[in-house]
Formats: C-alpha cells, structure tokens, sequence
C-alpha cells in the first residue's frame, strides 16, 4: 500500500506539472500571446531513492536531474534558486519548487472526487506550495 499511495501523489504532481499549472520555468521562448506547449511525460522511471538523499526531478526534460543529501543546507539553497527541476523526493517526502523549497510555480494537492486515471486536465486551485513547517508525506 505505501508504495501505489506514494505513486499516487507522485501522479499528481506529474498531472499538475504535466498540465501547465505546476511549470517550474519562468522562461518562455515563446510570446505571450502563444501559450506554450505544456510537458507530456508518459512514463518515468526514478531510481536511486532513499530516505537520506533528495533526487529532483524535471518533467521537462523527462529524467533527474540531480541529488542532494538530506539536510545539507547549503545544497538546499542552491537547488532553491534553480529552475530546472518540478519535485522532489527523499524516502517518503516530496519537495515541489514552490514556496520555502523553490523559486518555481509548482504546487500539490489531493484530488478526492475523482479518480486519478479519469482526469484530463488539473484543478484550477487549491495547490499546497511548501512551507518551513509542511512536509508532504505519502
């Protein structure tokens, strides 16, 4: 069970990034009035996850791309100011480039009227962004 609920949220943030509402990048190469073409990801394997290392993750680019030790401050500020990542996971945690983790639009949330696989498109509100005192478990 710990395994499909984590899977689960990690859907989730996929959909919302998937779908444009959690796009991590403020850069566009296209004009405002051409909105830009948001990420498809099918299917992504993450490997080399544990509970004392956060792995970061682009839908963007489809792959990880990078890790940091778990508490190491310094890295946490570095990763913080950069773009090129949408979530993150250490163990049974999840960081979003939202709020207190990043500069990023990202954001969370739990969708309960609606089956995962039936949805087409992302809530338009009610994302969790992080916060000091918020860690999102499975």
């Amino acid at each position: 069970m710990r395994m499909k609920t984590r899977h689960k949220i990690i859907g989730q943030v996929v959909l919302a990034c998937c779908l444009g509402l959690g796009a991590c990048s403020q850069e566009s190469s296209k004009s405002p009035e051409t909105p830009a073409e948001p990420a498809r990801v099918e299917s992504l394997t993450i490997e080399g996850l544990n509970d004392q290392t956060w792995v970061y993750v682009s839908l963007e680019q489809g792959k990880v791309v990078g890790s940091s030790p778990l508490g190491d401050e310094e890295q946490d500020a570095a990763w913080k100011a950069r773009t090129d990542w949408d979530f993150a996971l250490c163990g049974e945690l999840i960081r979003t480039n939202s709020g207190t983790s990043g500069s990023g639009n990202g954001g969370i949330q739990s969708v309960t009227n609606k089956s995962f696989n039936a949805l087409d498109e992302a809530p338009v509100d009610g994302y969790t962004v992080d916060t000091d005192d918020r860690i999102v478990r499975r």
